[in-house]
């Protein structure tokens, strides 16, 4: 979502690690130092975590993001059986990821797996007008890894903007730079070495999970216009900078709206999908839907979705509309 606006901000030097001073400081240890570590609750509109801490959870949750046993390439390949709870766009709207945690009650579904998608951006601003939702992004990694493998990040189009300085306008202000400025109010000289870490859990998510059944969930999909050039390999292969520059196909990829059949139906040869589920244009009543095989949810405001589903099963769009649960119904 958002009016992208490209400023000159340099991408991190790699996309497989960042940069050898950023991360100076940085533990490298990722699960072990997390051990028996803790946040739940402690994100009700404070921040109040340490540098030190923030910065443990993010390289914890890139390291597992990269080791996940269901990661090949760039892509999750979800199990065969078990169940899945797909959510849109979060935007840093607390009310909703609570609703989320309470209804995915993970700790007695082992099998049960969470996707989660553009988390960042959105919500109250702080004392010092900045964004906030680094806080929902941290308390995601701690869930993530209190439930190692039930919980899948995807990458979203904000995420990439916030690394590449691509500035996004909503109300009248730029939410990137507000993001970034909380790394300096919060964290002082260490939010240089928090941003790093931040920068590499963002290119450590995965760009689309599939499931044996047909389902392709992506954040997006390119537009018709972006199909000349685009190369749907960065499922698979290596990504290098330009994938993720404007006109790039990972770029592609998470901003492309206004699909068409005939696009999902070229894109289903390629990639063999049968049903795209995807966020990323906005739905004010929480859904909607493109030809006969996408399904468009928003989690984001107080009329958001979500669509719980068994993955062994194979579902057509009206099962998957007759499956999204109302956030504001979960207590």
């Amino acid at each position: 979502m958002g009016n992208p606006q490209r400023r000159q901000t340099p991408l991190p030097d790699s996309f497989a690690t960042l940069t050898a001073h950023a991360l100076t400081g940085v533990p490298t240890g990722g699960l072990s130092q997390t051990a028996g570590f803790s946040l739940a609750g402690r994100f009700l509109g404070n921040n109040n975590l340490s540098s030190r801490q923030a910065i443990d959870l993010l390289v914890a949750a890139a390291e597992f993001n990269r080791r996940h046993p269901l990661r090949s390439g760039n892509k999750l390949h979800l199990p065969t059986s078990g169940e899945l709870i797909i959510t849109g766009d979060l935007h840093n709207h607390q009310r909703n990821f609570s609703r989320l945690k309470s209804f995915a009650n993970l700790a007695n579904f082992p099998e049960r797996h969470v996707i989660l998608q553009e988390m960042i951006h959105g919500g109250p601003l702080g004392a010092d007008g900045e964004d906030t939702s680094l806080q929902m992004i941290l308390e995601a990694c701690d869930w993530a890894l209190q439930f190692p493998g039930q919980i899948h990040f995807l990458l979203a189009n904000h995420d990439l903007a916030q690394i590449t300085g691509v500035a996004i306008m909503k109300d009248g202000y730029d939410l990137t730079e507000r993001f970034q400025r909380a790394y300096g109010i919060w964290y002082g000289a260490r939010g240089i070495a928090v941003a790093a870490a931040f920068r590499d859990f963002v290119v450590s998510m995965p760009l689309a999970a599939i499931s044996a059944t047909g389902l392709f969930l992506s954040h997006s999909l390119p537009s018709d216009s972006d199909m000349q050039g685009f190369d749907p390999s960065i499922l698979q292969r290596d990504l290098t900078e330009p994938d993720y520059q404007r006109n790039g196909s990972v770029y592609k990829l998470l901003w492309g709206r206004n699909q068409t059949q005939a696009l999902l139906d070229q894109l289903s040869k390629i990639w063999w999908a049968d049903i795209y589920i995807c966020g990323h244009q906005a739905q004010d009543g929480g859904h909607g839907s493109i030809g006969r095989n996408m399904l468009i949810i928003d989690s984001s405001h107080n009329h958001g979705v979500l669509v719980p589903m068994l993955l062994e099963r194979q579902y057509t769009l009206p099962d998957l509309i007759q499956r999204l649960v109302p956030l504001a119904s979960i207590e």
